[in-house]
C-alpha cells in the first residue's frame, strides 16, 4: 500500500505510544480528530497530546506528502540535496522527502511549537540525515528564522494555521527560500484548498511555474462549492487502531497541494489531471479532467481497446495518459 511509513519511523511512533496509558492516548486522539475536523487547529499542550498527534495524524500527513513528492519527482529531473521543512511539526515532510529524494544530505526543520520541535528531534534520531538536521524556532507568518535557503522547501499542513490574509506572503517567503522546488500541502477540505489557491496565486504572480497538480499556470477553473483535492490510502498503525477503537486496517487521507519550480528548473507538467474518481459504466468510463483549456469530461469507450488499455489503471489524481 502506498504511503506506508518507513519501518524505523513506524517503530519509533509505536514506542512513543507505548509510553502513555491507552485510555489517555485514546482521549487525546479523539480530541485531536475533533479539532482537526472542525478546523479549530491542534492544541498540543501535554506530552500525551504530542504522542496522539504522532499516532493519529503523522501517518496520514506522511502519506499525503509522500504522494505529492512522488508526483513532483516524476515531473522534474531536478535532484535536491538540501531541504527546509517549514512548519515541520514532528518532521513528517522531512521523512517523506528523504524517502522520495535519496540525494538529500542536509535538512533544516522550522516550527513555532517547542513541543513539536522536541518530538521532531526525538523521531529524527531514527534517520541519519535527520539526526544531523538543524532545528530552528520561527513562526511562518513572520519568517523562516535562521533556515536560510535549500533546494527543496516543503510546508506540509502548516499554512492553514495562519490568518487567510497572510497565506500569500508566507508562500512567497517559502518560494524565495527555495533554490529549486517549493511544495505546499494542505488538508483536502474546502478550507485547505482555499489556502492552496491563495498560495498558488501569489506564487504565479512571483513568476513560479506550476509542476503539479495543475497542467497550466492560468486561473483555476473550479468554482465554489467545488474544490480541488485528492486522496491517499495508508495502513493504520496498531497504536492508531487501538486509540480509535477501529477495526478497519486502513484510512484515506484527503489533501490539496501545489508544487512549483523556480527559474531554470526543467519541468514537464501533466497535460491533463484527473480531478474525480472515474465513473465507469458498461459502455464507457468518464474522466473529469483539468486541462489547459479548462475542465473537460473525457469518455473512453470500452470498444476503444487501445485507449481503454492505456487508461485502465488511471484514477483520481493521476495524470491522464497521453495517447500515442
Amino acid at each position: 500500500m502506498s504511503g506506508e511509513l518507513p519501518a524505523a519511523l513506524r517503530s519509533a511512533i509505536e514506542a512513543l505510544a507505548a509510553g502513555h496509558p491507552g485510555r489517555a492516548l485514546a482521549e487525546a486522539a479523539t480530541k485531536l480528530s475533533a479539532d482537526y475536523r472542525s478546523g479549530r487547529g491542534t492544541r498540543l499542550a501535554q506530552p500525551v497530546d504530542l504522542a496522539a498527534y504522532a499516532v493519529a495524524r503523522m501517518p496520514a500527513t506522511y502519506a499525503a506528502i509522500r504522494a505529492v513528492l512522488d508526483e513532483v519527482a516524476e515531473r522534474t529531473a531536478f535532484a535536491p540535496a538540501s531541504l527546509i521543512d517549514a512548519g515541520c511539526g514532528p518532521g513528517t515532510a522531512s521523512w517523506a522527502a528523504l524517502d522520495t529524494f535519496d540525494g538529500i544530505e542536509a535538512a533544516t526543520l522550522v516550527d513555532a511549537h517547542d513541543g513539536m520541535i522536541g518530538l521532531a528531534r526525538t523521531l529524527a534520531g531514527q534517520a541519519p540525515v535527520l539526526a544531523q538536521a538543524r532545528f530552528t524556532k520561527a513562526s511562518l507568518d513572520r519568517s523562516l528564522g535562521e533556515a536560510g535557503s535549500a533546494d527543496l522547501v516543503v510546508a506540509g499542513y502548516a499554512l492553514n494555521e495562519l490568518p487567510a490574509a497572510e497565506v500569500g506572503a508566507a508562500a512567497l517567503r517559502l518560494y524565495r527560500a527555495s533554490t529549486g522546488l517549493t511544495v505546499i500541502v494542505e488538508p483536502g477540505t474546502p478550507q485547505g484548498f482555499a489556502v492552496v489557491a491563495s498560495a498558488r496565486a501569489a506564487l504565479i504572480t512571483a513568476g513560479a511555474r506550476i509542476i503539479a497538480p495543475c497542467p497550466h499556470d492560468g486561473s483555476c477553473p473550479l468554482a465554489a462549492p467545488d474544490w480541488c483535492h485528492f486522496s491517499a490510502r495508508l495502513p493504520r498503525l496498531k497504536a492508531h487502531k487501538a486509540a480509535k477503537g477501529a477495526d478497519v486496517p486502513f484510512e484515506d487521507e484527503r489533501y490539496a497541494y501545489v508544487a512549483v519550480a523556480g527559474p531554470g528548473i526543467a519541468i514537464h507538467p501533466a497535460e491533463a489531471r484527473v480531478l474525480r474518481p472515474p465513473k465507469a459504466s458498461k459502455p464507457e468510463t468518464t474522466f473529469r479532467l483539468c486541462t489547459v483549456d479548462g475542465l473537460v469530461d473525457r469518455s473512453v469507450p470500452v470498444r476503444d481497446k487501445s485507449l481503454s488499455r492505456l487508461t485502465r489503471h488511471t484514477g483520481w489524481g493521476d495524470a491522464f495518459p497521453t495517447e500515442t
